[in-house]
């Protein structure tokens, strides 16, 4: 597998493992005129004593007696019926999983306490949604703080990265067809044959990898870098994905996945940096494995980026990194998607997740069937201590809901 990609995976699983993760999913049914919202909580492990520990606990209470933030919301929509599903796993709650309907125009109400602005539109055959982010108000004045301090660390690391591409274009500029072998040399695994490369090339090499190495330390300072950039610039309350029946005839903002699904995605701190490809550097090795398909080889990637005309500036700053990363880890100015709407009925009910459910198939928070609820679908998988066996990740943005 290519190493590179294999790191970014690495990386991505550093972020993508909250203390507490929250997920929430609008349906809509084909004539757009229902909304079922779900909304799911799933408790993480830590190590008792930390900060993370205590959150967890803190949200364990706050979900077992019905004042979490989604209660509050969930009965702000007014919805005529709702469901709560609860998992435990020997006696302690792992998840919850609170599920209504509402109609769309209802929405800000949904989101009466964030800083989204939700507005809803139906016409003759069709149907928009559009949210309009502002200023996140999630994070506290110490983890602003940590975030500051942080990312000039790292855009110290992401400095030298680009410096070490600088140097490496600057050989290949002068003996062009060493290229291939070079490339190759950055993506290759251990296991995969040795680069034909001189001594010379091997530093360069090597400067380029042991750069990378740094940006994805996950150690010390950037530690929880990910995790506190989101709480500073994301004003999402939770990873949003909107499933659309329809045609989808606009989209703005939002990521398109599998199964008329579209997201808001947020990047973490190295897919940003890829991300920058084309302003400092061109072409970049880190974005050309995050875009390769999962199947592409270390010759098939090199192969791909050597003939390609290369350019680097000659200097880039802490400083300049620290602002290009600020801008695109920042969500989108609008998330808009617009569809083509068809003739039908109301979606059907929540469907009970278990035949000993409760009556009418809901299970309450107070149902004692609740823990008899099957696990909600959550794949975030650990990854090995090296970073040169690819795994998936349950934020990559071609995952289903």
């Amino acid at each position: 597998m290519k190493r590179v990609l294999a790191i970014a995976v690495a990386a991505l699983f550093l972020s993508c493992e909250p203390a507490v993760r929250r997920v929430l999913i609008l349906t809509f049914n084909d004539k757009a005129d229902v909304v079922t919202i779900s909304a799911t909580t799933s408790l993480g492990k830590a190590k008792a004593g930390t900060p993370e520990a205590a959150e967890i606990d803190e949200q364990r209470q706050a979900l077992l007696a019905g004042r979490d933030e989604w209660s509050q919301r969930f009965a702000n929509a007014d919805p005529e019926s709702d469901r709560v599903v609860m998992e435990r796993s020997r006696g302690e709650l792992q998840s919850v999983e609170h599920i209504a309907s509402i109609a769309p125009e209802n929405l800000q109400k949904f989101f009466f306490d964030t800083h989204l602005t939700v507005t809803f539109t139906r016409g003759e055959g069709w149907a928009e949604l559009t949210i309009y982010p502002g200023t996140s108000v999630r994070a506290t004045r110490r983890q602003r703080e940590r975030v500051e301090k942080m990312l000039s660390l790292y855009s110290e690391r992401a400095a030298r990265y680009f410096e070490s591409i600088r140097a490496l274009y600057a050989h290949l500029d002068e003996k062009p067809p060493r290229a291939e072998d070079m490339f190759f040399a950055v993506f290759r695994d251990e296991k995969d044959p040795p680069a034909r490369i001189s001594e010379e090339e091997k530093s360069l090499v090597d400067g380029v990898r042991s750069a990378i190495d740094a940006m994805l330390s996950g150690e010390g300072e950037t530690a929880t870098l990910d995790r506190d950039f989101d709480f500073v610039f994301n004003p999402f309350p939770a990873e949003l994905k909107v499933a659309i029946p329809g045609e989808i005839t606009a989209l703005e903002g939002f990521t398109r996945m599998p199964e008329h699904i579209v997201a808001v995605k947020m990047p973490n701190t190295l897919e940003a940096v890829a991300m920058l490809e084309g302003r400092w550097i061109t072409p970049d090795p880190l974005a050309a494995a995050l875009a390769a398909p999962k199947d592409a080889s270390p010759q098939d990637l090199a192969a791909s980026i050597a003939p390609q005309r290369r350019r680097a500036e000659p200097l880039v700053t802490p400083n300049d990194v620290a602002a290009a990363l600020m801008e695109k880890m920042r969500p989108a100015n609008t998330y808009r998607v617009r569809w083509i709407t068809r003739a039908g009925g109301a979606p059907l009910p929540p469907q009970p997740r278990h035949r000993d459910n409760s009556e009418g198939g809901y299970t309450s928070a107070r149902s004692r069937d609740a823990h008899k609820t099957p696990a909600l679908r959550c794949s975030t998988a650990a990854l090995p201590a090296t970073p040169w066996k690819f795994r998936s990740c349950a934020r990559t943005p071609d995952s289903g809901p």
